[in-house]
């Protein structure tokens, strides 16, 4: 236990040791690449209406513990900058797959940013996210992750890093339905520490004119270190034709900044599927350069078939395919458009084993 508290205080000592300069969206990197992250309030607890992908892991690698099936995952972002005539167009693309096995879940992502903007200014990275998850119980998951990254354009580093993860579904209070809870402890390694981006405390300064090297603010870490994250989440309407539901997520990224996310999901129809979610970031916000608007999000529900021995072989025969699309604005004059398609294969078991004892037949 002594070892334990040594090296927690330990921790917290290392992250306060670095000034807290990340560029605007440095804590939300891996974040922007899909329209379930860009809308989905960064949600601990799986969302409001607990959709999960394999980017999911991103949030909290417990998450998926849950998923009875494969799940394919592709998605692309695109960023504009009306007010950066040099750097206009910015992008970032995802690619993950879960699988659900006997035993557990295992989850990989790729991840590519390129964001070459003053006012965001996070550069060019390349990431892998390799994730574990398994359901102890029928209310609890639990789930680890690992991710690397490599970062260029703005200087060259790297990150190693390791999060850890747990989800509990409570079921039914009252009039809430799906109660959720989920806590991750993210962000445990190496994170950006040789980078020469624009941070948030220039930002508010910031002319329009194109800055030199040698104006820009050498920056600490980036993301936060040992950042943890609490999450809540249920649906408010839970009927055949319509669901509503609402999530709330905290997190204070390196221990040295608060931030909220509150998000909203309705689905009618089991076919067509609104997401809005709003963050607050208290370090950003009061460096002035976090936008105030909230995400929207739209996505389609299908069913497809398709036929060959292999698929009937592992009841891939039906599967369902939901493509979105997703708009925010992240900070002035940024904007980020997100469009995806999420796979998953064969068709979810919600019907529990029937049991017949020998000569009930």
């Amino acid at each position: 236990m002594k070892k334990l508290a040594a090296a927690a205080a330990a921790l917290l000592f290392g992250a306060g040791a670095f000034a807290y300069n990340p560029p605007a969206g440095g804590q939300n990197i891996l974040k922007i690449t899909s329209p379930e992250l860009l809308t989905g309030a960064n949600s601990t607890a799986g969302g409001p209406l607990f959709i999960t992908t394999p980017d999911s892991v991103v949030n909290n690698p417990a998450i998926t513990g849950f998923n009875q099936r494969n799940t394919l995952d592709l998605a692309g972002t695109l960023l504009f900058d009306s007010e950066d005539d040099e750097h206009s167009l910015g992008g970032a693309f995802s690619i993950g797959l879960s699988m659900a096995t006997r035993w557990c879940v295992p989850t990989f992502l790729v991840q590519g940013i390129f964001v070459p903007y003053e006012r965001m200014q996070l550069g060019n990275s390349i990431n892998f996210t390799a994730g574990y998850a398994r359901d102890i119980t029928d209310e609890l998951a639990i789930g680890a992750s690992a991710n690397i990254g490599l970062f260029y354009g703005y200087g060259t580093d790297w990150t190693a890093s390791a999060s850890l993860g747990a989800l509990y579904r409570l079921g039914d209070v009252s009039f809430l339905r799906d109660v959720r809870f989920g806590f991750a402890l993210a962000n445990l390694g190496k994170m950006y520490t040789n980078t020469e981006v624009l941070g948030i405390a220039d930002i508010g300064d910031f002319s329009g004119e194109k800055l030199s090297d040698a104006e820009k603010s050498k920056n600490g870490m980036w993301p936060g270190i040992a950042t943890p994250r609490f999450g809540v989440a249920a649906k408010l309407l839970d009927h055949e034709k319509f669901k509503l539901g609402l999530s709330l997520d905290l997190s204070a990224p390196g221990f040295q900044d608060f931030v909220g996310d509150v998000g909203l999901q309705i689905d009618a129809l089991n076919f067509v599927r609104l997401s809005s979610s709003w963050e607050y970031d208290l370090r950003e916000f009061s460096n002035d350069c976090k936008n105030i608007l909230p995400s929207v999000g739209l996505s389609f529900h299908f069913m497809i078939k398709a036929k060959g021995a292999y698929l009937s072989k592992n009841g891939w025969e039906q599967s369902e395919m939901t493509a979105g699309a997703a708009w925010k604005r992240l900070y002035e004059d940024v904007d980020a458009v997100s469009a995806g398609v999420v796979v998953d294969l064969g068709l979810n078991d919600e019907e529990a084993p029937e049991i017949i004892m020998w000569g009930d037949e």
